[in-house]
């Protein structure tokens, strides 16, 4: 039955959504009226398959396995499984007669839900939800549905915190009388195996939570919207509401689409007293709608948004995928938030034309600003053809040479992001035409360029043309730092002379917040590994470091690149109880530090923790870990930057074994904008045990346009092998080579792909061509390891003593347990493994790709249960 069949049948029956928003409005003192019940329809919009869309899959692809035909039509598949399988297949409740038959066991279920649900952002409808909350006209919503819509919308959108209860354990306590808003999900969350979506499990409602329903009810009425009532268990207790006089008082709503299919038990239901139902659009134009009539306005989205996926969200309402700007009451908003992103775009674009590369902004009319915006937003949504036609077009017909130099650096942002390098340099080469001696335009062109030796050579010509210029230095020493360590490497670069640039930066920016302080720290690093890590260059080393820390201190002795460097010092020295003491001075220093200052102190906080692992304390670290995520809860709980989320994620895999909370904290990192910046240890997570590919390649694209090609290339790489793509893998690192990668890093990961791909011979003939090169380093082992692990596949004698070596190098770490592998010496090989993975989970993972690591090797490590010791067979 349809809607328009309850029109001819119960007329008397039918309320329009002003009358629903009128009957919400009118509250009994400050207490709300009514609930919402929202159901699987009012996921649709935020990307989730409704249940419908799912049972048509499920079916067709039941019906094929079971009959061994082709499916054709829904009738037949339907005749077909009540005929043949009538023990399991309820047409009346397809969908968890299907789901149960799909998949067998609770966690298979979960896992499927977690899939569907995982990093979907809220639609539209849900800032109006949160809207009416934070209005005092609702306060509680029960859900059928298990993803974390609501609660995200109330994270984005609000400064409240809602009560979540998602097990009925947790539902007992919540108070009908708590003004703070409550999210009650009735059939559980999708990160429990507990979750209720088969015939069987939703037969019936836990005690507390059917409880908890039936006391709502006392008070309130109730709202459903998106839910089609196929639950016996809610149905069971709707009835059982509807048959006492003191329940259901301003009576139920029920909100259906004008093509949902109405079922017999739900229809029963309708025709008793105190119901009444509601034809509406869909969930979020009726809350839009709801929303108008109640709150009068539209919504004040630059005041509820946070920055916690703030571009994202705003981008997918601006998208609009489900045409909701059909609806009027979105339309009105959607222009108001459109205009909010046009300011946005126009003050960037101010800070921009206001810059060092445009010598008058005057001379910039409405019509250049408009023209701009216009390549900006093409450019934004990546129609590349076309903005690369309009910029053309514009820079043909311009007279300004401002107004030229701002549509060549729109055509250069155009090729670089598509990596068409040759075109971009020609533009930045016409804007240096015009302005020879910006310091800024020669930078980016440097930027530009990806042959390390034409970079190079570039750098260095800068330095007479700009000779009191801090960041022309830095940079130079910068590309030296790579050029070092790349292929074309020709000994023209003297670590000496670049240590010479960077004290004449030092000298005319003496500030703190000169990056040569940290660039000096790494040539002098770089000269230690050239003398081999031999004892004088490790001495040398340190004294350097010592001094640079001293004649830092004089100048601000808690300046954050002090303290950087002061870590750094004690990691080298694998000082566990000078960190300890710089974490509580770090502690200390928060409390008198403005919030900027603050913020960076909880990062350098977070790297210490990250890196105590390597102290080989784990108890000692795991505490520090806790104290950290405790007292500064606040970052930790509502985090606003992909660090957070990355430390939780790390956290979670090396104390707590925790693979799944793992990748679902990444997943929700990778929205935010300063993902790039930790894009290779997020996507190292992604990677662990099955790859999470989808998210992965969302990763990469998000960070190609923020990270040096090079780093793109060899993360893509790294994606690739993963998946088993081998020869895509070899290009990409092939192309990471020629973008700058160093040729240590290149001969490592291009003969670990042909180890895991099973050509050894390759791998032999690689490291052969560059291992001379390589200084004594863990860089170098790991070339030792990949070798000999090719020779031995192949029945090669392996090299004992350079594998001997290796052990007191390495110092009893993962190199170490590859050497004694690769000796046959599995007693020592298996002790060190698991005091390796005893103290840093992560290993388990790392391991599980290593060639040289058997299989049998792992099952002795039992992850199935999060606080488990290790487990010896």
């Amino acid at each position: 039955m349809k809607i328009s069949d309850l029109y001819e049948q119960m007329p008397n029956k039918r309320r329009t959504i002003k009358d629903l928003s009128n009957y919400v409005k009118i509250k009994s003192g400050n207490s709300p009226n009514y609930s919402l019940f929202l159901g699987a329809g009012a996921s649709v919009t935020s990307g989730i398959n409704s249940g419908a869309q799912l049972v048509e899959e499920w079916r067709k692809e039941i019906y094929e396995l079971l009959s061994g035909t082709a499916f054709t039509d829904i009738k037949t598949a339907k005749d077909y499984l009540i005929e043949k399988h009538s023990t399991w297949y309820e047409p009346s409740h397809e969908y968890s007669s299907l789901f149960q038959k799909k998949f067998d066991l609770p966690s298979q279920r979960r896992r499927f839900v977690e899939g569907q649900v995982d990093s979907k952002l809220p639609s539209i409808g849900y800032s109006y939800m949160v809207s009416l909350f934070q209005s005092g006209y609702i306060d509680t919503v029960f859900t059928t549905n298990f993803d974390d819509l609501i609660n995200e919308a109330f994270y984005q959108f609000s400064r409240e915190r809602p009560t979540l209860c998602a097990h009925d354990s947790s539902i007992k306590g919540v108070s009908v009388n708590s003004s703070r808003p409550k999210i009650i999900k009735v059939h559980g969350d999708y990160l429990f195996d507990s979750i209720k979506s088969t015939l069987n499990e939703t037969e019936s409602l836990e005690a507390n939570t059917r409880d908890k329903l039936i006391e709502f009810t006392k008070k309130y009425g109730l709202i459903f919207m998106g839910y089609a009532g196929n639950d016996r268990s809610i149905i069971d207790v709707i009835n059982y509401l509807l048959r006492q006089d003191e329940y259901l008082g301003n009576g139920i709503y029920w909100c259906f689409r004008k093509d949902d299919e109405i079922n017999p038990d739900l229809l029963k239901i309708i025709k008793k007293e105190k119901v009444y139902f509601v034809e509406i659009e869909g969930f979020d134009q009726a809350l839009a709608e709801m929303h108008y009539h109640i709150i009068g306005e539209g919504l004040s989205l630059e005041a509820n948004f946070k920055s916690t996926k703030r571009d994202t969200i705003l981008s997918s309402f601006t998208t609009d995928a489900f045409q909701l700007a059909s609806n009027k009451y979105i339309s009105d908003d959607l222009n108001q938030l459109k205009t909010h992103t046009n300011k946005v775009d126009i003050s960037n674009l101010i800070n921009e034309l206001s810059g060092e590369n445009y010598s008058n902004s005057k001379d910039f009319t409405e019509v250049d600003f408009r023209n701009l915006l216009t390549l900006d937003t093409l450019l934004k949504n990546k129609k590349y053809e076309e903005s690369e036609k309009e910029a053309l077009k514009l820079f043909a017909t311009c007279t300004f040479d401002n107004m030229k130099k701002a549509y060549l650096s729109r055509l250069i942002d155009i090729y670089q992001q598509q990596n068409q390098y040759d075109k971009a340099l020609e533009k930045m080469d016409k804007i240096l035409e015009m302005d020879e001696f910006s310091v800024g335009n020669n930078l980016r062109k440097i930027s530009l360029i990806k042959t390390p030796i034409y970079k190079i050579e570039f750098s260095a010509s800068l330095l007479e043309k700009f000779k009191y210029s801090s960041e022309v230095r830095n940079q130079y020493a910068s590309e030296a730092l790579i050029f070092l360590k790349s292929k074309s490497y020709n000994n023209s670069i003297k670590l000496e002379e670049v240590i010479e640039k960077l004290n004449e930066s030092i000298k005319i920016d003496p500030s703190l917040d000169n990056r040569a302080w940290n660039l000096l720290r790494k040539v002098m690093e770089k000269m230690k590994n050239i003398k081999d890590g031999n004892k004088d260059g490790n001495k040398d080393y340190k004294d350097g470091i010592v001094k640079i820390i001293e004649k830092m201190s004089e100048m601000n002795p808690i300046h954050i690149s002090t303290l950087n460097m002061r870590m750094r010092l004690y990691i080298l020295d694998v000082d566990l109880d000078n960190i300890l003491s710089l974490l509580e001075e770090l502690d200390s220093i928060y409390l008198t530090s403005s919030k900027k200052k603050q913020s960076e102190l909880i990062a350098l906080m977070i790297e210490i923790n990250r890196k105590l692992t390597s102290f080989k304390c784990r108890d000692k670290a795991l505490k520090c870990s806790n104290e950290l995520m405790s007292k500064y809860a606040n970052s930790f709980d509502e985090p606003s930057e992909a660090i957070f989320f990355l430390y939780k994620a790390e956290h979670a895999i090396v104390y707590d074994r925790d693979l799944e909370k793992a990748k679902r904290l990444i997943r929700e990192a990778i929205n935010l904008e300063d993902s790039p910046e930790y894009a290779q240890p997020m996507l190292n997570i992604l990677l662990y045990e099955k790859p999470d590919e989808e998210s992965a390649l969302l990763l990469l694209e998000k960070s190609k346009s923020h990270v040096d090609e090079y780093i793109y290339q060899m993360m893509k790489s790294q994606l690739l092998v993963d998946t088993g793509k081998y020869s895509e893998a070899n290009e990409a690192i092939e192309k990471s080579l020629v973008a700058g990668l160093d040729y240590e890093n290149y001969l490592i990961s291009h003969s670990f792909i042909n180890l895991r791909e099973g050509a050894y011979q390759k791998a032999l003939n690689l490291i052969a061509t560059g291992i001379e090169r390589i200084s004594v380093s863990s860089g170098k082992d790991a070339l030792i390891i990949n070798r000999e692990l090719a020779s031995k596949m192949m029945k090669r004698k392996v090299n004992k003593v350079d594998l001997q070596n290796i052990y007191g190098r390495d110092k009893k770490g993962p190199a170490s347990i590859a050497a004694h592998l690769l000796l046959d010496e599995e007693v020592p090989a298996r002790r060190l493994m698991d005091e390796v993975i005893n103290n840093d989970f992560s290993y388990y993972f790392t391991f599980q790709k290593w060639p040289v690591i058997p299989d049998n090797y792992l099952e002795r490590y039992d992850i199935s249960h999060a606080s488990s010791n290790i487990k010896i067979a």
